[in-house]
């Protein structure tokens, strides 16, 4: 049954009357009271008009997350209703948000990280902070994140320990000024950390905003790597070479692959997102595998220019003895395509496969198609219509937001940070949990020596799983992919190899 906006008002009413009542005393102060929304207050300022936490406003009034309008009426409890704890919050520094100030320039300036920043103001983001606005400054914290310079490197490099330290040092290099996906990332990585934490794992995490070569060259010269257990972020080709160049760390773990033929010599590397060469090395004699036994046919339009996976593919085709012919497509249906056969455009276009799935119509008994990674992000029609040719597609990357896991991420997300997971390929958030849970939790079971106890590491990532293989340049590379399968009906099935 859904619940018109009244009747739901008037239901979390009873419920906070009846809260309050089994946990108040029975000298009938007055505990909780209705405001209705004024032109331009917003819930943050109604919160502060009656001295209780904004967090406490949302608990009697979950919709408000979403919006308030003018007329709205809202339950609010007496400050006498909250807790000592929220209470005691209320009462620590306090910041004035000046011109020209940032979320994550303030957290900063007082030595916390930003989500302590963000939870000790709920509702404020970086969207929706205001000049005048009166920031919360919680107390830092003895095992919390902390954003901003690490302290004085020593005059020489500590050696790392060669087993599981009692607290991993983690150094984050991005623009998180620049660009909101290495914002979602270093989100996204903060939640995989809480995780961690919630099992006992202890760790510090220090992050530097990385506006420029420049800047990463100075952080360098100035010792910022030295000591630190754990190392991500570069997000061009110079800044990645720079980093794995550097010294004084135990291993650097590139989250954005844009570099290649890496010379380090000493094994301390690890790229997290492979290469396509790397992948499609793999991707392609695991298709040939499969889809033995079947007729592979290839489907262009005039003027298609074909994919790298179908170029090696046809040679790999050709070498097992596997048959396989083109057909042209983007005039309807095409007959003659048999009733044992894998149906691959030549490329990853949107509008290709929609050509392909016309071509195929409804000949769909004992054919299936296969496509690319992209087609994650043609959006959930396109997803839905994947369904009735039978698809798998290859990827590294692979997010179902119906698993209860995926369903309980983002959930945790919009309520630290107050907006959802952006819609893009991959999910940069969850890439950042994935990467800080396998990672961080690797090095606090077993110090510099993860790489050698991959089989005993939980590999339990949301959108993607790790298995790293030391290759050319002494990189670790994961090179981990998947077969997606979207079946006619019944749960997506994600194949790891």
């Amino acid at each position: 049954m859904t619940l018109s906006h009244p009747y739901r008002r008037l239901l979390l009413l009873s419920m906070a009357l009846l809260l309050v009542y089994i946990g108040g005393s029975a000298q009938g102060n007055r505990r909780i009271r209705e405001h209705e929304v004024q032109r331009e207050e917003t819930v943050y300022s109604i919160a502060r008009k009656y001295n209780v936490p904004i967090e406490k406003v949302y608990e009697l009034n979950p919709w408000a997350r979403q919006q308030i309008k003018v007329g709205d009426k809202l339950i609010i409890p007496s400050a006498s209703a909250t807790t000592p704890q929220a209470a005691t919050s209320q009462k620590g520094r306090k910041h004035r948000v000046e011109s020209g100030e940032t979320l994550y320039g303030i957290s900063r300036n007082y030595g916390i990280d930003l989500v302590d920043l963000l939870r000790a103001n709920p509702g404020v983001t970086s969207t929706n902070v205001q000049v005048g606005m009166e920031l919360v400054i919680p107390s830092a914290k003895a095992d919390s994140p902390v954003i901003s310079d690490p302290a004085p490197a020593p005059q020489e490099p500590t050696a790392p320990s060669q087993v599981a330290a009692g607290q991993t040092r983690i150094l984050m290099l991005l623009p998180l000024k620049q660009d909101k996906h290495y914002v979602e990332f270093y989100e996204g990585f903060l939640l995989g950390m809480y995780q961690l934490k919630k099992a006992g794992i202890s760790m510090q995490l220090t992050t530097l905003d990385v506006p420029s070569d420049a800047a990463l060259n100075a952080y360098i010269e100035e010792g910022k790597l030295r000591g630190k257990d754990l190392v991500f972020g570069g997000v061009t080709e110079s800044q990645i070479r720079a980093i794995a160049g550097a010294s004084g760390y135990s291993y650097y773990v590139i989250p954005f692959s844009k570099a290649g033929a890496l010379e380090t010599g000493d094994g301390r590397v690890v790229l997290a997102n492979a290469h396509t060469a790397t992948i499609l090395g793999r991707v392609i004699p695991a298709f040939v595998q499969r889809y033995r036994g079947k007729e592979v046919i290839f489907t262009h339009r005039s003027g298609d220019t074909e994919d790298s996976f179908v170029t090696q593919l046809r040679t790999a085709l050709s070498r097992a003895g596997v048959s396989s012919r083109s057909i042209e497509v983007g005039r309807g249906a095409v007959g003659g395509l048999g009733n044992n056969a894998v149906v691959v455009p030549i490329s990853p276009d949107r509008n290709l496969a929609l050509a392909t799935m016309a071509a195929i119509g409804t000949q769909t008994a004992g054919i299936s198609l296969f496509g690319y990674p992209q087609w994650q992000s043609y959006g959930p029609n396109f997803q839905q219509s994947l369904r009735r040719y039978n698809t798998t597609i290859y990827s590294s990357f692979f997010f179902d937001p119906t698993l209860p896991e995926a369903k309980d991420f983002l959930s945790q997300f919009t309520g630290w940070f107050s907006h959802k997971v952006s819609n893009s390929y991959p999910k940069y958030s969850v890439l950042g949990y994935d990467l800080a849970r396998y990672f961080i939790r690797a090095y606090s079971m077993y110090g510099q020596n993860f790489v050698s106890n991959m089989s005993s590491i939980p590999s339990d990532g949301l959108q993607l799983d790790f298995h790293l293989q030391r290759g050319e340049g002494n990189i670790y590379t994961n090179d981990r992919f998947f077969f997606v399968n979207y079946p006619s009906s019944g749960a997506i099935l994600r194949e790891a190899h």
